[in-house]
């Protein structure tokens, strides 16, 4: 039997200041509405509480990070580098200068040989040659239909010979199988040839495009300078494209992959990494309130959390202070002086690094994205002041963070290594001494000093010097007997040779340490072996070889780990763009030097092949190709220049059918101009297997002309 239940007024506590001994009754339904009031400020409460957790995460991390850096003198390394190549003394070094007086000179030596590295390295790696390639794979994978075509083309031969009347054996039928693969083999092999060629096309526009030669360009000043420079990327960003559409523009937002150089300056790393694998990453960048706007409703950013901090920053600018050196680094960059609301940027910490499950769940991750809540994801945060307004599982295969660090110098076992300024640190300190020697002692040696017996002086003489002034003195039997002078003069000894011999000497130790010597630099001014023009080649040949490890740290750490991080994205998001089977390849310095040997080989390779011999084993498509490659190394446009083999073959065409009319023909190209064409049955043998080949690998794609038998 149901009861009815009815509303029974309940009771709720009054506020202390409603009276005393008093209960406030009400209905249940604003019980109810009282309930969800402090069910909501709860639910908030610990929203709240969630975020401060993983905003404490990461917000620890930083800390450690910074107090590492610091505490390693790092930070201070990196001033002191930035100080050295403007030519900058410190500040305490500058304050014993100026109480002991003189010269202020700075002997930027460092900044030479910095500037000189950057030069060198650019001409390996930003040349009109790209530092890298694509290659096909070395043994391609021929499509398994083609040994189905080749098996029913074979049987089709053999029943028309053997309808023909002709005996057909099995040595003949093995034979044509094995000439028939071979001829895949070379048509799959330039297929993945062209294909690559293709590949290593598009990643270039895909390259040029995000700005990575722009950022690779401010990453080679960074090398020789700090104790390690940075490359980031590729990291996506939506950017609005205008289209025009029926003469009127339109615009669309798409997103687009970017590289960029990070300052040394704005990179952290947890203490104790020795590789990229190991490390968490916290990079110090600035947005825009348009660039927050522009992301809210994005996947993987809390719009909440973002109109939270577009509130706070109209009040305060949210600048936060980051590091003990912001203040002489902003100096030393010419930028702002610590004028915290002077520009409309926010500070912002982008984490990259390991979280649990649990902090991803309860930030507001689906159960989908974290399956285990015990797991630990690799993630992309950023955190502005108390707010962390994105969180992103880092989608890389190889759950590698996407900075890319090297050194000048490298130091096993270390992120960190040797810019210029520490290992030219002694010479520098030398030079600036010598040089301020130098001035100093020019100075006061550049003229006379004069001493004056100021009580024999007449009243009213002044010390000024002109040319024909007559000094007024007062006459002292006692200057007589002694022999003193009342105006005496005397010149300072000159040692400007010895202090630039000592300077000369000094700057020449940096060329050996530095491994930049001055002659590659531009000065041809060295004696010994360079005084030749083949002797300064070898000498620079030799110091290229110790750039080598320069480079090949490059290479290694840098262009290698990028183009393969984008190679694997685009397999991810667009596996139809490519094979799978590429091969990419990086380029150093030792290919810089082949280069230019491979060059003057190959002008010599035409020059020995232009005879009717060797073009006709060559054939117009073989010195087709040696043109191609020797117009693409003198930056010719080798397309416009020399024709495609289809282009070749269409004029050998149209040149056989000019014969057959008999009218005649340009002689060919490398040959006597008075010699004709051989005809077909006097070519030489090279030129007739090709042909045959050829003949194999048209039957093999079913087209018509192909000869039966092996």
């Amino acid at each position: 039997m149901a009861t009815l239940q009815t509303s029974t007024p309940q009771a709720i506590p009054v506020r202390p200041d409603a009276g005393r001994g008093m209960l406030r009754v009400v209905s249940s339904t604003q019980l109810q509405n009282q309930e969800s009031v402090e069910a909501d400020t709860l639910r908030q409460q610990q929203e709240e509480a969630v975020e401060d957790q993983l905003a404490s995460h990461i917000r620890a991390r930083m800390v450690d990070m910074r107090n590492f850096r610091n505490a390693e003198g790092i930070s201070e390394r990196l001033l002191n580098a930035l100080r050295t190549y403007k030519g900058m003394y410190d500040a305490g070094k500058l304050n014993e200068i100026k109480q002991f007086g003189g010269s202020e000179v700075f002997a930027r030596v460092t900044p030479t040989k910095c500037r000189a590295a950057t030069a060198l390295l650019r001409d390996v790696y930003l040349s009109q040659e790209r530092p890298w390639d694509v290659e096909p794979t070395p043994v391609p994978v021929t499509p398994a239909s083609i040994e189905t075509d080749i098996q029913q083309l074979v049987n089709v031969e053999v029943n028309t010979l053997m309808q023909l009347g002709q005996q057909v054996d099995q040595q003949m039928v093995a034979d044509r199988i094995a000439g028939l693969r071979k001829a895949a083999e070379r048509a799959a092999k330039k297929v993945a040839h062209d294909e690559a060629e293709k590949a290593g096309d598009q990643l270039n526009d895909i390259l040029v495009e995000g700005n990575f030669y722009q950022a690779f360009a401010e990453f080679l000043i960074d090398l020789p300078i700090f104790p390690f420079a940075v490359m980031k990327g590729p990291e996506v960003r939506r950017i609005t494209q205008t289209k025009w559409v029926e003469k009127k523009p339109t615009q669309q937002s798409i997103p687009k992959m970017f590289w960029k150089r990070v300052s040394p300056f704005d990179l952290y790393w947890s203490p104790g990494a020795a590789t990229i694998e190991q490390a968490e990453f916290i990079e110090r960048i600035k947005v825009t309130r348009k660039e927050l706007r522009s992301v809210k409703g994005l996947p993987g950013y809390n719009s909440e959390a973002i109109d939270a901090v577009l509130k706070m920053a109209m009040v305060d600018g949210l600048h936060e202070w980051w590091d003990t050196i912001d203040t002489a680094r902003a100096e030393l960059e010419d930028r702002e002086r610590w004028a915290r609301t002077a520009t409309s940027l926010i500070d912002t910490a982008e984490y990259t690094g390991w979280v649990s499950g649990e902090l991803l769940s309860q930030w507001g991750m689906s159960d989908d994205k974290v399956p285990d809540k015990t797991e630990e994801y690799f993630v992309t945060a950023w955190l502005i002041d108390r707010y962390v307004i994105k969180v992103q599982i880092n989608p890389a295969t190889n759950q590698r963070a996407p900075y890319y660090i090297t050194a000048f110098e490298q130091i096993p076992g270390a992120l960190i290594g040797y810019g210029l300024p520490d290992l030219l640190e002694d010479v520098q300190t030398i030079c600036n001494a010598a040089a301020r020697s130098l001035v100093n002692n020019a100075g006061i040696a550049s003229g006379p000093q004069v001493i004056i017996n100021d009580a024999v002086l007449q009243p009213g003489e002044t010390d000024d010097l002109y040319p024909w002034k007559r000094w007024h003195v007062n006459y002292d039997p006692a200057l007589v007997t002694s022999g003193t002078k009342p105006i005496e003069f005397f010149q300072p000894e000159m040692n400007v040779v010895e202090l630039m011999g000592i300077y000369t000497s000094w700057s020449s130790m940096g060329d050996e340490i530095s491994a930049i010597p001055k002659y590659m630099t531009g000065d041809q001014k060295v004696g010994g072996a360079g005084r030749t023009a083949s002797g300064l080649a070898m000498l620079m040949g030799n110091a290229s070889k110790t750039l080598q490890n320069i480079a090949a740290s490059i290479d290694r750490d840098v262009i290698d780990p990028i183009l393969h991080q984008l190679y694997d994205m685009i397999m991810l998001t667009n596996p139809n763009m490519f094979r799978g089977d590429e091969l990419i390849v990086v380029k150093g310095v030792g290919h810089a030097v082949k280069r230019e040997q491979d060059r003057m080989r190959q002008l010599e390779f035409l020059q020995l092949t232009a005879n009717p011999i060797d073009m006709a084993i060559l054939g117009p498509e073989g010195r087709a190709n040696v043109l191609r490659s020797v117009a693409q190394n003198l930056g010719l446009e080798h397309e416009r220049t020399v024709p495609d083999d289809e282009q070749i073959q269409l004029n050998m065409q149209q040149q056989a059918a000019a014969q057959a009319q008999g009218v005649p023909t340009a002689p060919v190209q490398g040959g006597d101009p008075s010699q004709t064409p051989a005809p077909e049955d006097e070519r030489a043998p090279p030129e007739e297997a090709r042909r045959e080949i050829e003949a194999d690998f048209t039957g093999v794609t079913g087209r018509p002309g192909m000869r039966a038998g092996g």
